[in-house]
C-alpha cells in the first residue's frame, strides 16, 4: 500500500468518522431541543395552571369583597331610612295637639301601672299637657273600676323625650316616647340585619 493509498485510507475513515460524529451530534442536539420543548410546555402549562389558580382566588375574593362592601352599604342605607322614620313618628307624637298627645299618655300609664299609687315623672316640656286635672282623671277612671286611684304627678323633671316614667319607691319603670321607639328599632334592625345576611 502506498503513502497515497494511506493517506486516502485515513482521509476516507476521518470522513466517516466525521459523518458518525456530527450525526451523533445532530441527534443529540434533536434530543435536547425536544428535550427541552417539552420541558417548556411543562413550564408552560404549570405556570397557567397557577396563574388560573390565582385568578380564580383573586375573583372570588374580590366578588367576596364586593358582596360584603354592598351588604354594608345595603345595611347602612336601611338605617337611615329606619331612623328617619323613627324620627319622623317621635315628632308627628310629640306634634299631636294636647287632647290626642294625653289620650295617649293616658293608655301608657293605664297599661303601665301595677298598685294605682305611683308617681309619674314627665318632662319639662310636657308640663302644661299633662298637669295636676290629667291625673285627677285619671284617678277617677281607677276609682270607677275599684282600683287604688293615688297616682301622684311629680314635682320634679327628668330629661325624656315624650312619653312618662312611672316611679314606686326606688324602682321606675320607663315608658319614655324615646325609650319605646327605641326598644321598636332595636327589633327592627335584627330583623332587618336577619333578612340581609341570611
Amino acid at each position: 500500500m502506498t503513502i497515497k493509498d494511506i493517506n486516502e485510507k485515513i482521509i476516507s475513515d476521518a470522513g466517516i468518522q466525521a459523518d458518525k460524529i456530527i450525526a451523533q451530534a445532530e441527534d443529540d442536539a434533536n434530543n435536547i431541543i425536544k428535550k427541552g420543548k417539552k420541558e417548556a410546555d411543562n413550564l408552560k402549562n404549570v405556570l397557567l395552571y397557577k396563574y388560573d389558580q390565582e385568578a380564580s382566588l383573586r375573583k372570588s375574593k374580590i366578588l367576596t369583597e364586593a358582596n360584603l362592601e354592598a351588604k354594608k352599604i345595603i345595611l347602612s342605607e336601611k338605617q337611615k331610612i329606619i331612623e328617619n322614620i323613627f324620627n319622623k313618628a317621635s315628632e308627628s307624637i310629640l306634634k299631636l295637639d294636647g287632647k290626642d298627645y294625653c289620650n295617649i299618655i293616658r293608655k301608657m300609664i293605664l297599661d303601665n301601672i301595677e298598685t294605682g299609687d305611683e308617681t309619674i315623672f314627665i318632662d319639662h316640656s310636657d308640663r302644661i299637657k299633662i298637669s295636676e286635672s290629667f291625673m285627677e282623671d285619671i284617678n277617677k277612671e281607677l276609682k270607677s273600676k275599684g282600683e287604688k286611684g293615688e297616682l301622684k304627678l311629680s314635682t320634679s323633671y327628668l330629661s325624656i323625650k315624650g312619653g312618662v316614667v312611672i316611679g314606686s319607691g326606688k324602682i321606675r319603670k320607663n315608658i319614655s316616647l324615646e325609650f319605646l321607639l327605641k326598644k321598636i328599632r332595636e327589633e327592627l334592625e335584627i330583623q332587618i340585619s336577619k333578612d340581609l345576611f341570611n
